[in-house]
């Protein structure tokens, strides 16, 4: 295996989702079992309980498996989120919105960080920006802004 091999893997690997790689992992469950037994008959203390041994690294794979669903679940979020701002920004001719705003058009309850959230996972689509508040000189309100 070349080098431009391993990079193209880890390229993919950085665009599948998180179930995804799962079904990746399941695919080569078979080889990986099949090493596993190799290494607990390797070790001595794991080969006089291969059984536990074995179910230790199930349960493992199990809680592996509950992880990346959830992960996927708040990826899917954070995209859904992505879709509807960006739409309403570009419906509307907006080059930036308050959170605010987007709660209150578009009845998404999410926090303030949650927005941020979507803007740090998607930064060459979204940013950061500040709104001076009516009335004050001090404070101010995060929005969302579009990279162009």
């Amino acid at each position: 295996m070349k080098a431009g091999d391993i990079k193209t893997i880890f390229e993919l690997m950085k665009e599948a989702s998180h179930i995804q790689v799962i079904y990746i992992g399941l695919a080569a469950a078979p080889f990986v079992i099949g090493a596993w037994f190799d290494v607990i008959d390797r070790i001595p203390t794991l080969a006089d309980h291969k059984l536990v041994s074995l179910l230790i690294v199930l349960i493992f794979v199990f809680i592996m498996l509950v992880v990346a669903v959830v992960f996927d679940h708040k990826d899917r979020k954070r995209k859904l989120i992505l879709s509807k701002v960006n739409s309403y920004m570009v419906a509307n001719d907006f080059k930036a919105v308050r959170f605010s705003t987007i709660r209150k058009m578009l009845g998404i309850s999410d926090t303030d960080d949650d927005f941020t959230t979507v803007i740090n996972t998607f930064p060459d689509r979204l940013r950061l920006v500040s709104f001076k508040v009516d009335g004050s000189e001090d404070k101010t309100e995060p929005g969302f802004g579009l990279v162009t």
